[in-house]
């Protein structure tokens, strides 16, 4: 039952610091638990419509749940129309990052959250498993990240690790392209099948740093008559996982 007690913690799980305390998130809303139902996370506490209760029994299924009116959730959740559900769930346990397996996309100072959301949501369209983020990229588990990734979250892998830690992790002469205004075509993401992806803030591009790995450099070139100094990191992204893809 959602209590007041209980439902001022879930509340208290928008924070980042709390999240990390109790070592679990919130997922709110219908096509979130979806996702969490079908994949087989864990899940510490459900509470649901009668209408989701109804409508995914099969999905829910020898799962322990509660079925609560629908203002009681909506007082629990952090979105203004959430009266289908929301899930209490524990972090996912950190997994090596697979340096065989295509891709891996790793995000420097990306800080937007609803960004952050659709670059996962992209990632898991093209197949790309594993996304790496620097300390400075805003909380995988940020309320408005898992919102907006429309349950994609829950077959992408995340990892936070500085560059720092990167170079004594990544294997040897693994190759890094990194998205610069000076850089060379997209196309040359389809020299290899596997190889590290860095993308930067739309305000200061990729730091410094990241030279010492030696990355080829690129870019997606504006139109001709364009005066848009830079594209949203998230379009950015999609573009040149498709040129990934494409080689395919």
């Amino acid at each position: 039952m959602l209590s007041k007690n209980k439902i001022k913690f879930i509340r208290s799980l928008q924070q980042k610091k709390n999240r990390n305390e109790a070592e679990c998130f919130v997922v709110e809303g219908r096509k979130g638990i979806e996702e969490l139902l079908k994949e087989n996370w864990l899940i510490k506490e459900l509470y649901v419509s009668e209408e989701i209760a109804f409508k995914y029994k099969d999905l829910l299924t020898n799962k322990d749940f509660v079925v609560e009116a629908e203002n009681t959730i909506e007082s629990a959740s952090g979105l203004k129309n959430n009266k289908e559900g929301i899930a209490v769930v524990s972090f996912k346990t950190p997994e090596p990052i697979n340096w065989t397996n295509g891709f891996v996309l790793y995000l420097d100072n990306v800080s937007d959250p609803g960004n952050l959301g659709t670059i996962i949501r992209t990632a898991d369209w093209f197949g790309i498993a594993h996304v790496v983020c620097n300390n400075r990229t805003v909380d995988f588990y940020n309320p408005k990240v898992i919102q907006s990734t429309m349950g994609a979250f829950t077959r992408v892998v995340p990892s936070y690790v500085n560059v720092e830690d990167l170079k004594k992790i990544m294997p040897k002469d693994y190759p890094v392209y990194a998205t610069f205004l000076d850089g060379e075509s997209p196309n040359r993401l389809q020299e290899t099948e596997n190889g590290l992806l860095v993308m930067g803030s739309e305000s200061h591009g990729v730091t410094e740093s990241f030279l010492e790995l030696n990355p080829i450099k690129i870019t997606i070139p504006s139109g001709i008559d364009s005066v848009t100094e830079s594209l949203n990191v998230a379009i950015a992204t999609s573009i040149l996982c498709y040129e990934i893809n494409r080689k395919g």
